[in-house]
């Protein structure tokens, strides 16, 4: 999602010496499946076959999917930070959730209808990966006023994580299921299992944020780079990991006496080894889900702004995503935007965005990255931000 730009008249720039401003985002990015599908899965529940049905008559070769749900809280200070006259101290602290997928057509098949049509076939269900995180973060830092370039060093405390990585599998089935076949090569990675919550330190990091912006033409252009939360976590000892690369040949299981229960009832342990999936524990590196970004902006006149970015982000299933964007200021509160992207971990999405100030010190921000994801339940994506920022 791409906010919009800064503006004279609407901000009031340098009016105020404090500004704290709340955020937060949800935006769920798919290359195929309809939003009914994620909505029915979120609600619990039996999902309808028909529904089922018409999601797996999109799959491609390829699928890939994203989801990002944060908030952030921001206090800027009053400029002369560090003697610097143009610089201001800023604090921040957020929460995200943040996932990727990539997987294939047959993937989802076996996933949602199992494998009774796969009869005497063999199902590709790879590469596929998948990474979802969730962690929260302190960042101090500070930022320049005249170009909105700004540094942010961060504390990250890793909440939890999954981690999947399947470079290579394949899945046979014989007829009647007399025989299961399993080709895989790849490596499960997950958090301590002994909880996520707010006090359990399950991971700790660092993680670097910050924007670069030159202007020129008499700040007519503006060439901006920045990065979002490039960072690493350290995850603890107590970490799970499995990794696989062999053949599994599944022909179920004998029973010998009907009467001895402990032939009868097969236990956890018991399928563990059936299936060699024994994991070790350890501590784990990871690098942050990091979003890079690569902008040209111009003003058209005082009014009007319009421009291109470039992003992407450290995920499976992401491709570097391009965005057309343009802004207009309406009358001296108003400030509304629009935006075509295509890439990323979806197709083609066009969004709106708006800010209004409200009175001298209170102003707010409203924005979808798929304005149809939010109309259409046939329509891939969808996305919300808000914020509010108050001056004193």
């Amino acid at each position: 999602m791409v906010p919009l730009g800064p503006d004279s008249v609407v901000d009031l720039p340098g009016r105020w010496n404090n500004r704290v401003r709340l955020e937060g985002a949800l935006d769920f990015v798919t290359s195929t499946v309809r939003n009914e599908l994620p909505l029915a899965l979120y609600q619990g529940g039996y999902v309808e076959r028909e529904l089922r049905e018409r999601s797996a008559d999109q799959m491609r070769a390829k699928n890939t999917a994203g989801f990002v749900l944060g908030a952030r809280l921001t206090w800027t200070g009053r400029d002369c930070f560090l003697g610097q006259r143009h610089w201001r101290p800023i604090v921040s602290v957020a929460q995200q959730e943040v996932m990727g997928l990539r997987f294939t057509d047959d993937l989802f098949r076996l996933t949602f209808f199992g494998n009774a049509a796969y009869e005497d076939r063999t199902a590709n269900v790879a590469p596929s990966a998948f990474t979802r995180i969730g962690y929260r973060s302190v960042g101090v830092g500070f930022m320049d006023q005249r170009t909105g370039s700004y540094l942010l060093l961060g504390l990250v405390q890793g909440g939890s994580f999954t981690e999947v990585d399947i470079r290579s599998a394949s899945l046979y089935t014989a007829p009647d299921g007399r025989l299961l076949s399993l080709s895989i090569n790849g490596e499960f990675h997950a958090n301590d299992t002994a909880g996520n919550g707010y006090d359990r330190f399950n991971g700790l990091g660092a993680a670097l944020s910050g924007r670069w912006a030159f202007r020129f033409g008499q700040d007519k252009y503006t060439v901006a780079a920045g990065v979002t939360d490039l960072g690493i976590v350290r995850w603890n000892g107590n970490s799970v990991h499995l990794a696989k690369d062999s053949l599994i040949d599944y022909r179920g299981i004998d029973i010998t006496d009907l009467l001895d229960l402990d032939d009868v009832l097969i236990g956890e342990e018991r399928l563990r080894d059936t299936f060699g999936l024994h994991y070790t524990t350890s501590a784990h590196n990871m690098l942050l889900p990091f979003r890079a970004t690569l902008e040209f902006r111009m003003q058209l006149d005082d009014r009007t702004e319009t421009g291109i970015t470039i992003a992407q982000r450290n995920l499976p299933g992401h491709v570097p995503e391009a965005i057309l964007h343009a802004g207009r200021r309406l009358g001296q509160r108003t400030l509304l935007g629009a935006h075509v992207g295509y890439g990323g971990a979806g197709g083609l999405r066009a969004g709106i965005s708006a800010r209004m100030r409200l009175g001298q010190h209170t102003w707010i921000d409203l924005g979808t990255a798929h304005l149809p994801g939010l109309l259409l339940g046939g329509a891939r994506s969808m996305g919300l931000q808000a914020a509010i920022t108050v001056g004193f």
